[in-house]
């Protein structure tokens, strides 16, 4: 069966004009929901923008939650120095340009950072490669803890602020664990079922 997907979808890519080091087309290439779906669902860019402004209201309602379910945890928060080099490094080394920080306080810091590219493809797929260096995590025996801040909010756009991928985290709150969102398959940067 998949193969039959093979098939049909590298003719198709031949057919699709060539851009320089971004393709928009991975925008638009929308995301399927099971095995095979015809066609996809594609993610118009009004929707891309609720989705920014719904994850981000999301996330902040889970990160009061956490101040009331579990005030006294503590995190390692990084300083905003570090921060700020390491995400300045991301950049650099992996093609974004950091548009915004800004530190939310819920008991501790939690940072909601906003990049902007060109290369979509190529920053949603490394981004499992940097996201752990700007929001590390020290080895424990339960997998929500030893994060350095009680949560993290990453929403990458496109050149026009459109957001095509979203990461965040919660970590405070008794069943922490956080969510990703992209404008299409390809652009998940972690695994997802």
């Amino acid at each position: 069966m998949r193969f039959r997907w093979a098939a049909v979808l590298i003719p198709l890519a031949l057919l699709m004009p060539a851009c320089r080091d971004h393709d928009k087309s991975v925008l638009d290439e929308g995301f399927c929901g099971g095995q095979f779906c015809d066609p996809p669902h594609r993610v118009t860019e009004e929707q891309a923008r609720q989705a920014g402004a719904q994850s981000l209201a999301m996330w902040k309602r889970e990160l009061r939650r956490g101040v009331r379910e579990r005030p006294g945890l503590r995190f390692d928060n990084l300083s905003l120095s570090q921060l700020r080099q390491r995400l300045d490094r991301s950049a650099k080394d992996y093609g974004f340009e950091v548009v915004s920080v800004k530190l939310h306080r819920p008991r501790q810091l939690a940072p909601e950072v906003v990049i902007r590219t060109t290369h979509y493809l190529d920053v949603a797929q490394s981004a499992r490669v940097w996201w752990r260096t700007i929001d590390p995590e020290r080895k424990t025996t339960d997998g929500r803890t030893g994060w350095r801040f009680e949560g993290f909010y990453l929403r990458a756009e496109d050149e026009h602020g459109i957001p095509f991928f979203i990461l965040d985290n919660f970590w405070r709150v008794r069943d922490g664990g956080g969510g990703m969102w992209a404008r299409s398959e390809r652009l998940f940067p972690f695994d997802h079922g």
